[in-house]
């Protein structure tokens, strides 16, 4: 019976132990793990679209921008800078697109609702005859908004350019005005070579 007490007191351990894993795997570190890839996923996508402007769909990409923030500081800003970026892309044509070449979160705060992420990305700007490709680092602030994580400060860090040239098709630049045009090459005739002295008869 003492053998059979002790079997039954292990077990008992062991069952509230692996049980008591298990509820906070279920209740405390899915939750948090949740959190965080959402927190991340919601930095990355608010990265891209405030660094994105399709010059064909100019007031998509704003309402893309507006999806992504939340707080005063970047609403305003916003608000402030709309009708330059319209001017800009009418004016000039240029366009920018941005895409994620890694992601991390650097902070997470599950009882406030915040975090805080560094996003690299690559960011091609494009005009009608060239672009330039360049990689930027960014620091990004959200905060959970209803069910989204929301950029409530993004703050550039760092960029370097990768790339840059004519857009393949691009109609060439026009000749400059008044440039006077280069005569055809010729190729100088070859000298003839003298007639050899005929022979006389007799010699």
């Amino acid at each position: 019976m003492a053998v059979v007490g002790v079997v039954a007191l292990v077990a008992l351990a062991a069952a509230i132990w692996f049980g008591v894993g298990w509820g906070r795997a279920l209740f405390v570190e899915r939750p948090v793990a949740d959190a965080r890839d959402a927190a991340l996923s919601g930095a990355m996508q608010a990265a891209i679209n405030l660094n994105s402007v399709d010059a064909g769909n100019v007031d998509g990409s704003l309402d893309n921008m507006r999806s992504s923030i939340t707080g005063d500081a970047l609403v305003n800003d916003l608000n402030a800078t709309e009708q330059q970026i319209r001017d800009q892309v009418a004016a000039t044509g240029t366009g920018m697109a941005a895409d994620v070449l890694f992601g991390s979160l650097t902070e997470l705060n599950t009882d406030d609702d915040t975090a805080r992420a560094l996003v690299v990305l690559s960011v091609t700007t494009t005009t009608p005859t060239n672009f330039v490709k360049n990689k930027v680092s960014v620091d990004v602030a959200v905060r959970k908004d209803g069910d989204t994580w929301k950029a409530e400060t993004i703050q550039p860090l760092g960029s370097v350019e990768l790339e840059s040239g004519a857009n393949p098709g691009a109609a060439p630049p026009p000749a400059e005005p008044g440039a006077p045009a280069e005569p055809p090459a010729t190729v100088p005739a070859e000298p003839t070579a003298p007639a050899e002295p005929g022979v006389t008869d007799g010699e």
